[in-house]
């Protein structure tokens, strides 16, 4: 498989909580799985779709970080979303 990414990613295996505002401008949360991370991004799953070149929030335990959807597609019964983290983020 040609993997294009950058940076090495961390296997996780962590329930988080995505905050966003949709198109219309409304405050949403969902749950999701963080699946992997990396110095620059994340890979998250969860059951809502969110549409790339939107923000949002990503918060699990103590650690909170924001980013912008870089990608979304559907895998069976899911959604997996590439996030960019934002400039500074931890």
């Amino acid at each position: 498989m040609n993997d294009k990414r950058t940076e090495p990613r961390i296997p996780l295996m962590a329930r988080v909580d995505v905050l966003w505002e949709d198109e219309e401008g409304n405050p949403r949360v969902a749950p999701g799985t963080l699946e992997d991370k990396s110095f620059g991004g994340v890979c998250i799953r969860m059951q809502a779709p969110i549409q790339a070149g939107l923000n949002l929030t990503i918060k699990w335990g103590s650690e909170q970080f924001s980013g912008t959807v870089t990608n979304c597609r559907r895998d069976r019964q899911a959604y997996v979303l590439g996030v960019q983290r934002h400039s500074g983020a931890e």
